[in-house]
């Protein structure tokens, strides 16, 4: 403020206007709390303006006396001040900017001192506060606070906020390996308090406030905070913002010190660095911290923030690090903006790089952001990264591989033992990961490690996992689909180990060197190592182990109720789990296996026979495995309880799980012809209840279906028949994730040239509803259908037309503009094609008379055709059979629908020329022509006394098109009535003068 305005008081008459406004009477109502922040911005803005001054000094206890009444005191104008966030931020500047101006004093007097403290308490209270910005305010204005005190006091405010960090955070050994380092209880901290501690920290190092000798439990609080999470009562995380201004305070340690002081600071002096190398320096351990949060943090945000923060710690100190150019290469930027990709590449490509690297990621991967995450895809991705990691540490540290395998499964189990029966989450994790593990073992003990294939502890992995399966069986636990899913994934990754229970001594070495993983064998892709166990074990069905056979007991009390289950998670994995069990079942008892599960699923369900989809799936399995033990009638079985199934079950849950079961499976490629009923009907389902056209998940199923048989029997010109149109159809339907899924399969019968070409088109687009069109001809199909094609091209092209109707009738808008267009188009490139499409429209309005799905879209189809001029130039067309069959689609209808387009169709009848002859018409067609178009003008007369007033409107609509233009103006006699409220009587008189009688 100029000194002439000074001299005059305004200065002190604005601040005592401000002082006024935040200090109303007690009994004076409250203002809105943005008059309040008005006056602090203003206050905020004076005092920030003064900086360099000290014009304000008169004023700045004052200042200070009404921010700590409106704090500490009761006011109806406090209350709003305190409950608005962005007053309590302004508030928090004022308060900022009044101590900066004191400290800028030469001289401080007892009161200065008072203010300043007085202020640092509230400022640490603030950081504690409930909304963001608030505590950024808060942390940013210690921090500058602090900067601006003497060396001491500061000390004192960063010991402070140290302690606070400290503060309720429990420290507990591990009862199972009192050896190992403690871990961290923090259940009992504030994580909003942690955040404002955690800026306040950060922003200190920024300034580089806090002393070398402090450095030691400031990195200690940094990597606490790197690893904060809590979840809040609904299972939300509330700990990402402590690790992202974790994050930010390791940048500026980074930025801010040097190396030598860095140094110095000693690894076994920071408690949280207890776990890594005592050897490793304290910048070794930071960056191994970061690299496990930029590779397994669940936030994007925070694990680029840690990405960023190590590229400052190795770039402004070379040569501390182990491989440090290639660690920042390997955790950049971009390549962590991905979790899955984080966790799966840039994870193991640090192992890669160091050990010391892959010991913390493992550590970490047990952790809440690996097995324990809240998300079950992350800790699926998580196991898989635990055996991937522990592979590559195998590889890179120990000569027996043994020793590390042994070591991570005794691990795991130790873990699953000391879970409470509430840790679902985490034993679900720690079970894939145990999988996992497990699936290294072929590795392990095939090619050059043979040698080592006696040291497997077999007898106790399989001791282990009878445990698991009676715990799983005994237990209920709160989310039994992951037990069983994680359950069924570990015997299957077992297979391995009770193979080599079984045939330990008897196992040959060429076999031995082949063994493959459990997921390896029960992949369908290959059948090869399956089909080699089964022979091995054939020919070991006596003298098994004891534990063995109660494992196998174990197992099939317990699959029962794993295959009873529907849920997608547990369908795949419990039915490879049923398939295990037949493996290793004699050959005695495997049929009894079989015929039980058939007569769960052979009649249809009821409440007391209700049975899980998984069933299915399993028996689907089987079929493959008796045929490799040449058991024929074991594989006629299973197909004849499917199908008998799904003709006496029409629910459609049912069927999708049937034809789930089939896709991509041995006994649907070996027994088409006996499963091509169900996979044509499965085409032809459109069911339709309250949630809408239900029967297209069957539909769905039903094109995967198709493309299995098509994959084996493309040759069959009874499967090509059967099911090449209903493709066709669903080709050019209106549902775009059924159009996508027949494009894929009708791909697999076209000509290598012309797959290409389809395949890249979009399934709403013009030119592939034309190339659609050219389909019903062996003229773009693989030469193998070409060979047994016996399909008719008018029935084909009918069956088409009934789907891409849909799409020009009932789509969405841009796929009824294209799909018309392409219809249009194809109709005018010849009149053989616009024949053509003339028979099939017809021959559906007949085929489907009684449904409406179809019936209602033909019709409004033909109604545009006859818009846009194309059908009337068709010889071959007869008007008058037109019109008596939308005279039957509109008879007794209640469809409102399907009367406006029978509407639609008579009048555009009644608009054709009838003596304009149209070339190559034969004269018995010419007179149908005419008689159909006075029929069609009969049927607008009759309809005008129909009951549904919106029915009469929209005949005088047709009518006013017809006759609106007319010189003897007989369309005037349309207009100024109101026909929803028309007598009948003076309708007919009408109908009469416009000759429509």
């Amino acid at each position: 403020m100029r000194r002439d305005m000074q001299e005059l008081g305004i200065l002190n008459a604005l601040i005592q206007w401000a002082l006024s406004t935040l200090k109303p009477p007690a009994d004076a109502p409250a203002e809105s709390p943005y008059y309040y922040i008005g006056t602090l911005s203003f206050l905020a803005g004076i005092l920030g303006a003064a900086a360099d001054t000290s014009i304000m000094d008169p004023h700045l206890s004052t200042i200070f006396n009404v921010t700590q009444v409106i704090a500490t005191e009761e006011n109806p104008a406090f209350d709003v001040i305190n409950g608005s966030a962005l007053a309590r931020k302004m508030l928090i500047k004022v308060t900022r900017s009044v101590v900066t101006l004191v400290l800028r004093k030469r001289e401080q007097t007892d009161m200065d001192t008072e203010m300043v403290e007085t202020s640092i308490g509230y400022l640490l209270e603030r950081l504690a506060d409930n909304d963001t910005p608030v505590r950024f305010a808060a942390s940013k204005a210690l921090s500058i606070v602090t900067f601006k005190l003497e060396p001491d006091m500061a000390s004192q405010v960063i010991e402070a906020v140290l302690e606070s960090l400290n503060r309720n955070v429990l420290w507990v050994k591990n009862k199972s390996d009192p050896s190992a380092a403690p871990t961290r209880d923090i259940t009992a901290v504030d994580p909003l308090e942690w955040h404002g501690l955690m800026l306040t920290l950060s922003h200190l190092l920024y300034r580089r406030s806090p002393p070398p000798e402090n450095l030691s439990d400031i990195i200690h609080a940094l990597l606490m905070g790197l690893s904060f999470e809590k979840r809040s009562p609904s299972g939300g995380s509330i700990g990402t913002n402590v690790r992202d201004a974790s994050c930010f305070g390791i940048w500026a340690v980074a930025r801010r010190y040097s190396t030598s002081e860095l140094l110095q600071v000693q690894t076994k002096s920071v408690l949280v660095a207890r776990g890594h190398d005592p050897t490793a320096s304290i910048l070794q351990v930071i960056a191994t911290e970061l690299v496990v949060t930029a590779s397994l943090d669940p936030a994007g945000n925070i694990r680029r923030g840690a990405s960023a923060a190590l590229q400052e710690l190795i770039g402004r100190h070379p040569d501390t690090v182990e491989k440090g150019i290639a660690v920042v290469q390997t955790v950049d930027y971009h390549a962590v903006a991905l979790r899955s990709r984080a966790i799966h590449e840039v994870a193991l490509q640090a192992t890669r790089l160091s050990p010391h690297y892959g010991r913390s990621l493992l550590e970490a991967t047990l952790g809440w952001r690996g097995i324990g995450d809240m998300d079950a895809g992350a800790r699926r991705v998580a196991a898989t990264s635990f055996g991937n990691l522990t592979a590559e540490l195998i590889g890179a540290e120990i000569p027996d591989p043994l020793e590390r395998f042994t070591s991570s499964v005794d691990l795991l189990l130790s873990r699953l033992r000391d879970l409470q029966v509430r840790q679902v989450e985490e034993r679900h994790g720690l079970l894939l990961s145990l999988a996992a593990v497990l699936d290294l073992l072929p590795s392990l003990v095939g090619g050059e490690h043979h040698k080592f294939l006696q040291k497997v502890p077999a007898a106790e992995i399989c001791a282990a996992l009878k445990d698991i399966l009676q715990d799983a069986k005994t237990t209920k636990y709160r989310k039994p689909e992951l037990v069983v899913e994680a359950a069924s994934r570990l015997v299957v990754s077992a297979t391995p180990t009770l193979l080599l229970s079984i045939a330990r001594e008897s196992l040959p070495e060429s076999y031995a060197a082949s063994l493959q993983p459990g997921p390896v064998i029960v992949d369908e892709a290959d059948s090869a190592p399956l089909r080699s166990i089964v022979d091995l074990l054939d020919a070991l069905q006596t003298g098994r182990p004891k534990q063995i056979e109660e494992l196998l007991v174990v197992l099939q009390d317990i699959l029962n109720d794993w295959l009873n289950r529907s849920e997608v998670e547990v369908v795949q994995a419990s039915s490879k789990a049923a398939l295990i069990l037949l493996l290793f079942a004699t050959q005695e008892r495997s049929p009894q296996i079989i015929q039980e599960w058939s007569n769960r699923v052979r009649r249809p369900q009821t409440p007391r026979t209700k049975h899980g989809d998984s069933f299915f799936h399993a028996l689907a399995r089987a079929y493959q495995l008796q045929q490799y033990r040449h058991d024929p009638s074991e594989g006629a079985l299973v197909s004849k309880v499917l199908t008998e199934r799904w003709i006496s079950d029409t629910d459609i849950e049912t069927r999708v799980a049937i034809l789930q079961s089939l896709v991509g499976r041995a006994i649907l490629q070996d027994k088409a012809l006996g499963f091509l009923d169900i996979v044509s009907e499965g085409l032809d389902d459109y069911t339709t209840n309250a949630r809408g056209d239900i029967g297209s998940h069957v539909r769905l199923e039903a094109i995967k279906a198709t493309e299995t048989l098509w994959g084996a029997r493309r040759n069959d010109g009874q499967v090509i028949s059967a099911l090449f149109p209903r493709i066709l159809r669903l080709a050019a339907e209106k549902l775009d994730r059924v159009r996508t899924e027949a494009q894929s399969a009708l791909a697999m019968v076209l000509h290598s040239r012309y797959a290409k070409e389809f395949s890249g088109l979009s399934f709403s687009s013009k030119e592939y509803f034309s190339f659609l069109l050219r389909l019903c001809d062996t003229e773009r199909l693989d030469q193998d259908v070409g060979k047994v094609w016996t399909i008719d091209r008018d029935d084909c092209l009918s069956i088409l037309l009934a789907g891409l109707v849909t799409s020009a009738d009932t789509g969405n808008e841009d796929l009824v503009i294209v799909s018309r267009a392409a219809l249009a188009d194809f109709c005018e490139e010849s009149s053989e094609n616009l024949k053509q499409i003339c028979v099939a429209l017809l021959r559906n309005l007949k085929q489907y008379q009684s449904q409406d799905r179809v019936v209602v879209p033909t019709l409004e189809v033909v109604a545009y055709l006859f818009h846009i001029g194309l059908l009337q130039r068709c010889p071959e067309i007869n008007l008058r059979q037109l019109c008596i069959l939308t005279q039957k689609a509109a008879y007794k209808t209640g469809n409102v629908r399907k009367l406006e387009a029978c509407i639609k169709v008579y009048g555009a009848i009644a608009g054709v020329n009838a003596e304009n002859e149209v070339s190559g018409i034969l004269p018995e067609l010419a007179m149908k022509r005419r008689e159909g178009v006075l029929e069609a003008k009969r049927r607008l007369g009759a309809l005008m006394t129909h009951p549904w007033p919106r029915a009469r409107s929209l005949v005088v609509d047709e009518l006013w098109g017809l006759m609106g233009d007319d010189a003897d103006a007989k369309g005037t006699k349309l207009l100024a009535i109101d026909w929803g409220k028309a007598d009948k009587s003076h309708v007919k008189k009408i109908v009469g003068e416009l000759g429509l009688e």
